[in-house]
């Protein structure tokens, strides 16, 4: 059990990753204006103009703040270089498809590469990375030492995904995020974890609170794939590195429940701006409303709109409130299997 000072230390040092990120996310929302990189914002009557790929922010302050903790010697450097890595990569594809514009298929199996470090590295450095015990609740511990480093690949691709596919509205998927990194931070401190998990819960929290503070309503700011893709990752290599891969499934729920609802309608893997049939629309008053097309694809945000239309802020809200009951139950999860 990490002894309380270390575990405050972390979070302080963490901490420091909020003014970076709100300042980062200030530059790049001026910078990539000025050379054009921006997007509509297609729910909104005026249709602004906003500045896209400025969640670029986020996986340059993780990987900043990831190599201070190594530097003061807050951890061991191997799963702060795998954690790096990995947020790195997941970024860097998420460049990619933003500027060149990838067909649907390309980001999975790209970002089935961007796990390749945890899996690297945690054959090279046994036990420093990841274990091959799983832990579930009301189960007990299961010994998979074949198949647990072949998952990993597969769990950073499904959680860099899911959450690029839940990325419709203004602060949706920053808000969302932060409810889980901060919901699982709040569980690790309660089962007494390592300081290392905590200071990676806590500067992902942190990181995407700046963000969030440009991307919320009405948003000046948005992620693009190289935001969505690496905070995913994020999620993804923290659900290894600190042993919470059951309570991680958990608490992004539901995003989960917007990928299987898109994938059963579309049965293939597609981009949004691919789709001829949108699932939404756009009613004079400002509102959105289900397309009610039965060849668009059907996404939590339809979900919540059919027979009810409802502003943006509404929406975000009732998704905000579904990430704070999964996580809510992903600490209870936590609790019961412990660390």
């Amino acid at each position: 059990m990490a002894s309380l000072g270390a575990n405050t230390i972390a979070i302080l040092i963490a901490l420091g990753s909020f003014p970076v990120s709100l300042a980062l996310t200030r530059f790049f929302m001026y910078w990539n204006a000025k050379h054009g990189i921006i997007g509509i914002d297609v729910h909104k009557p005026n249709r602004p103009k906003v500045p896209e790929m400025v969640g670029s922010a986020v996986p340059i302050t993780l990987i900043l703040f990831a190599a201070i903790y190594a530097t003061l010697g807050g951890a061991s450097s191997i799963p702060l270089l795998a954690y790096s890595l990995v947020v790195g990569l997941a970024a860097l594809v998420g460049a990619f498809d933003d500027r060149l514009r990838m067909r649907g298929i390309f980001k999975p199996l790209l970002t089935l590469l961007c796990g390749l470090p945890l899996l690297i590295l945690g054959i090279a450095f046994p036990g420093q990375i990841y274990s091959s015990m799983l832990h579930v609740p009301l189960f007990g511990q299961y010994h998979l030492p074949v198949i647990y480093p072949l998952t990993i690949l597969v769990a950073t691709s499904v959680t860099s995904n899911t959450v690029n596919m839940l990325d419709p509205l203004n602060g949706s998927m920053a808000g969302g995020m932060s409810i889980v990194a901060g919901g699982l931070l709040i569980g690790l401190l309660l089962v007494g974890a390592g300081s290392m998990p905590i200071f990676l819960y806590a500067s992902l929290m942190f990181s995407l609170l700046g963000f969030l503070y440009y991307n919320r309503f009405p948003a000046r700011a948005f992620a693009g794939n190289v935001g969505q893709l690496s905070i995913g990752a994020s999620i993804g290599a923290l659900a290894i590195l600190g042993k919470t891969e059951i309570a991680s499934v958990v608490a992004i729920f539901p995003n989960i429940q917007n990928s299987f609802f898109f994938l059963s309608r579309i049965r293939r893997f597609t981009e949004h701006r691919e789709l001829t049939s949108k699932p939404t629309k756009l009613l004079p008053d400002g509102r959105l409303a289900d397309s009610e097309d039965p060849r668009a694809p059907l996404t939590l945000v339809r979900t919540l709109l059919i027979g009810r239309p409802a502003t943006e802020n509404e929406i975000v809200s009732s998704i905000w409130i579904l990430f704070l009951t999964s996580t809510s139950l992903a600490v209870i999860t936590l609790l019961l299997t412990g660390v």
